[in-house]
């Protein structure tokens, strides 16, 4: 009978045999908003590389990480996370050739790329999680939909694992988006 470990209770997430590390905890709600912003929720690629580099206590999620998303409708989208002391910070940054693909009613903020990329940064300009409870309380008044329904988090949560998926076997996914199968390769 396996015994009780305290630090895989305590830090579950760092052990992917009961977490995705960052993958599935951060990148699930970061990818979600790429995926509303660009109209693509379903990548047809994935790849990922990095390690336990920092952390030598036993854990099986990197503590480093970058993934790679590639999509249909040609743009890719990578996550790159550490929880190595001293670096820290979040966003989500889009950047393309055909200017920012939002509307400059969402509070954003545009800088210029090189050449001829703009960059485009969302900024929150209220509670979102006031926003989330609300959304629900009304979901469960009207019966409508939540701004993020089922398949909104089956096809985000499905984007991380498979850049999980590509760490753990070290190798590129290719995926079938439509029947939502991996590719043999």
């Amino acid at each position: 009978m396996a015994r009780l470990d305290p630090q895989q209770y305590r830090n579950w997430r760092a052990y992917l045999d009961f977490g995705g590390g960052q993958v599935t905890d951060l990148f699930t709600h970061w990818i979600d908003v790429v995926h509303m912003f660009m109209g693509q929720d379903n990548p047809i690629s994935a790849a990922a590389a990095g390690g336990v580099y920092h952390y030598k206590d036993g854990r099986t999620a990197p503590d480093t990480i970058n993934v790679l998303l590639e999509y249909p409708s040609q743009f890719t989208a990578t996550f790159e996370a550490t929880l190595a002391p001293g670096i820290t910070g979040d966003a989500i940054e889009m950047c393309g050739t055909e200017g920012p693909p939002m509307d400059r009613s969402l509070a954003l903020r545009v800088s210029p790329g090189g050449r001829n990329a703009q960059a485009t940064v969302v900024e929150a300009s209220t509670d979102l999680d006031l926003d989330h409870v609300q959304n629900f309380l009304e979901c469960i008044r009207t019966r409508k939909l939540p701004n993020g329904d089922v398949l909104i988090g089956h096809r985000s949560a499905q984007a991380s694992h498979l850049g999980n998926l590509s760490y753990i076997q070290k190798r590129r996914i290719d995926f079938d988006p439509v029947r939502e199968e991996i590719l043999p390769f």
